[in-house]
């Protein structure tokens, strides 16, 4: 049901409990006035009392016995005579005359009001009687039931109009509804980024559904851009990583089939079975790497936990060095310092790949190893070593998957750095490269923003 018909119904229902309430009140308040005003007339009529107490007997014996107003009269001082009866009264006989004051007797399906006073001394000195003067109360009861039929019919006319007024307030008081529905509407027309509604429709209630509805679409169309960007991305690392592996795979394929010339020698063999060895270790590094920025892309995050980051990137470093001199990496992390909130094992890439870079890439010209220092600030780790750098030109790009420096003969899958940049992205962080105090390159990562 509409808002409008809700309103008009509701409108109605007011309506019409307001009238019966005040229809019962008013029957009660009417019908006692008509009583009253009865009552009026009959002790009006009592002034009369004595002169009845005296020509009740010739009157009652007369042919004016029926134009007169309905009266009984007893005499107190004869008990067993009839009580003497003028006027119009019912046919069937009412209750018997018993004291003064007022009574409603219902005879012959028919209401009547009696007013009975005492009389003395009339028509002689110490006489008593008791005079009933009589009423009928079928006009009263006619006239109120004229008049509760006449009310009812203005109630009913009354409550329909109320439930119309009510349906039109109705109406205008959901158009600001109809407003925001038309406008809801017309979201499917272009792409969810347009999609919004006004910002105001004339009701702070229906303005603050609207303010509801645009924040949940601008999440939407965030969402969509998201999707969308994530798409593109992945049809373009899928294409990217399908180069990467084709070379090597298709380079491995040709080392086997020299392999596998009769005319080659165990010398050439052996050659040709390492570099197929070689080119398919690229291939698990590439894959590896691969899995690991799928995971980062990917990562829940009811896996943050509260950490002591220098704790962590002691363990990253110490299983990164472990196969080489692990004195070659200083770590530089202030004691007592307030945990952060990451992914431990986002962390752990984040060294690890760092640190390898920096061994790898930052070695001396003369084949020295390089220097690697690893300094925890706060939310931030900075990776530095002493080796040639990377250049100003190649610090954005170097961060792209499957991107390499300069020095593009050096092993690695190119997604060591894209990993470290997902990683901070997941944290709500950022990645900048720039020169170090070593003079080599260093990386920075913020966990936090």
């Amino acid at each position: 049901m509409r808002l409008a018909a809700r309103t008009g119904l509701a409108a109605l229902l007011a309506a019409t409990v307001t009238l019966v309430g005040v229809g019962l009140v008013f029957r009660a308040q009417f019908e006692h006035v008509l009583l009253a005003r009865v009552d009026d007339q009959l002790e009006a009529r009592a002034d009369s009392a004595p002169i009845l107490a005296a020509v009740a007997d010739r009157l009652a014996r007369s042919e004016l016995r029926a134009t007169v107003e309905g009266a009984r009269v007893r005499d107190l001082n004869r008990p067993d005579r009839a009580t003497v009866e003028v006027g119009l009264l019912p046919a069937a006989p009412l209750p018997p005359v018993t004291g003064p004051g007022f009574a409603t007797s219902r005879v012959d399906g028919e209401d009547w009001r009696t007013y009975t006073v005492a009389v003395t001394d009339v028509p002689a000195v110490g006489d008593h009687s008791l005079v009933q003067l009589v009423a009928p109360l079928g006009d009263v009861e006619a006239q109120a039931r004229r008049l509760r039929r006449r009310a009812g019919f203005v109630g009913m006319l009354a409550a329909l109009a109320a439930g119309l007024v009510g349906y039109l307030f109705g109406l205008r008081a959901a158009r600001p509804l109809v407003a925001l529905q038309h406008d809801t509407e017309r979201l499917d027309a272009g792409s969810p980024a347009s999609w919004q509604v006004r910002a105001s429709y004339g009701s702070p209630e229906v303005d603050d559904v609207a303010a509801a509805l645009n924040r949940s679409l601008e999440r939407v169309a965030q969402e969509s851009r998201e999707r969308a960007a994530a798409l593109d991305a992945a049809r373009s690392f899928a294409a990217t990583a399908n180069h990467e592996l084709r070379t090597p795979l298709q380079s491995a394929r040709t080392q086997l089939d020299l392999a596998a010339d009769p005319r080659a020698d165990a010398a050439d063999t052996g050659r040709a079975l390492d570099a197929a060895r070689e080119q398919l270790d690229r291939m698990g590094t590439t894959l590896g790497a691969v899995g690991a920025l799928a995971q980062a892309e990917l990562v829940d995050p009811a896996r943050f936990e509260l950490l002591d980051l220098a704790d962590v990137v002691d363990e990253a470093v110490a299983a990164t060095a472990r196969r080489d001199d692990p004195r070659a990496v200083e770590v530089l992390a202030p004691t007592g310092a307030a945990p952060v909130r990451a992914w431990r094992d986002g962390v752990t890439l984040i060294v690890g790949n760092l640190v390898r870079n920096a061994r790898l890439h930052g070695r001396h010209p003369d084949g020295g190893p390089a220097r690697v220092v690893v300094r925890v600030d706060g939310p931030r780790i900075v990776v530095e070593d002493d080796g040639p750098g990377i250049p100003a030109t190649e610090r954005t790009r170097v961060l792209e998957r499957f991107a390499r420096g300069a020095n593009a003969s050096a092993p690695g899958s190119g997604l060591g750095l894209a990993l470290v940049v997902q990683v901070a992205r997941a944290h709500g962080g950022s990645v900048e490269i720039d020169t170090g105090e070593l003079g080599g390159a260093r990386v920075s990562v913020t966990l936090a923003p």
